[in-house]
């Protein structure tokens, strides 16, 4: 069985319970956990009514299918109170709620009489397949003759069956107030889930079950925030450096007792956008931190240099000496690098 889907560029991400303790040791990647936030996000959004998506397939009710799915798995995210197409019916009759789904003045009156909703989350169904083929196959069944030489016996006959569940939408958010899109799939977003085998693990049924749960998952990470686990190289997302000249770093990990200023250059990817981290230098296996900044990702950085006096650590710290950064993103260190004041 396999889980393919070509719209999103990280999929799919399983949620878990730890953060992991990274070193500075290079050679891979390291995994660490961080709430993904769309662009357009904003707390304010706070309301949202997931519609009937609508159902271009030959599968019955695919659209309610995908609407309900979403509705339930955006409530469990938490980052919105959700209305489902159950509740909109209760306010629009079905001729309002196509009228405010078709767009247009007309569209933007009915929207308004949604008051208590700021945005509705609207889509299409394109693909909604469960497919099944099988095949006869046969394998040999070998045998040893009295002076040792292997021979065909006879075959084994089967039946070989494959599975298979695709699923394709397109959504967007429609801002109620004006009708105006806020935010939208830009491009299908796909899975596709299959079983095969003698008999396979999955019927039809159940791998376009989890074909759409796949999508209705890439749906979330699109409209909400949802925590992932993101990759970064600890040798490049966490160092130190002397200056920035010219654009260009000047990386070391050894400072003087008299320098006033180094800079901790962190390099992290997209999706930490808008995530608060901190950073904390300690002498070398003590405790006790001495100095502490709070910082807020942004993806506009390539890199970005927070600026530390080392002078200050050294006097506070014993003296010259091993130190140690720790990047924390929750209660634990995520990454550390230690560094020299001689």
């Amino acid at each position: 069985m396999m889980i393919r889907s070509l719209s999103l560029p990280h999929r799919i991400a399983l949620l878990g319970s730890c953060i992991l303790v990274l070193s500075a040791a290079g050679g891979c990647s390291k995994k660490i956990w961080v709430t993904q936030v769309p662009d357009f996000y904003t707390p304010k959004l706070q309301t949202v009514a997931i519609a009937p998506f609508r159902n271009k397939t030959k599968w019955q009710g695919a659209g309610d299918i995908i609407s309900d799915k979403l509705a339930a798995a955006l409530a469990a995210n938490g980052a919105y109170r959700v209305y489902n197409r159950n509740d909109l019916k209760t306010v629009l009759d079905e001729q309002d709620l196509q009228t405010a789904l078709g767009g247009g003045a007309a569209a933007a009156g009915q929207l308004k009489k949604l008051e208590n909703v700021q945005a509705i989350l609207t889509g299409t169904v394109t693909t909604y397949s469960a497919t099944s083929s099988s095949q006869s196959r046969q394998d040999p069944v070998y045998a040893t003759d009295n002076n040792g030489n292997s021979y065909v016996a006879g075959y084994r006959r089967y039946v070989y069956t494959r599975n298979e569940g695709n699923v394709t939408v397109t959504a967007t958010l429609i801002r109620t107030k004006d009708g105006s899109a806020i935010a939208a799939t830009g491009e299908p977003l796909w899975a596709r889930v299959w079983a095969e085998g003698s008999p396979p693990s999955k019927d039809q049924h159940a791998c376009v079950s989890e074909a759409d749960m796949n999508v209705v998952d890439q749906l979330v990470e699109t409209f909400a925030p949802v925590r992932k686990q993101v990759s970064v190289d600890p040798d490049k997302a966490l160092r130190l450096a002397s200056e920035l000249y010219d654009n260009r770093w000047t990386y070391t990990d050894t400072f003087k007792a008299s320098d006033k200023k180094m800079f901790v250059v962190v390099e992290l990817p997209p999706a930490c956008d808008r995530n608060d981290f901190k950073i904390t230098i300690v002498r070398k296996d003590q405790h006790e931190d001495l100095v502490s900044q709070q910082i807020r990702w942004s993806k506009a950085h390539h890199s970005f240099g927070y600026t530390f006096d080392p002078s200050k650590i050294a006097a506070k710290g014993g003296g010259p000496g091993e130190y140690e950064i720790k990047f924390y993103s929750g209660p634990e260190p995520v990454l550390r690098r230690t560094f020299r004041i001689r």
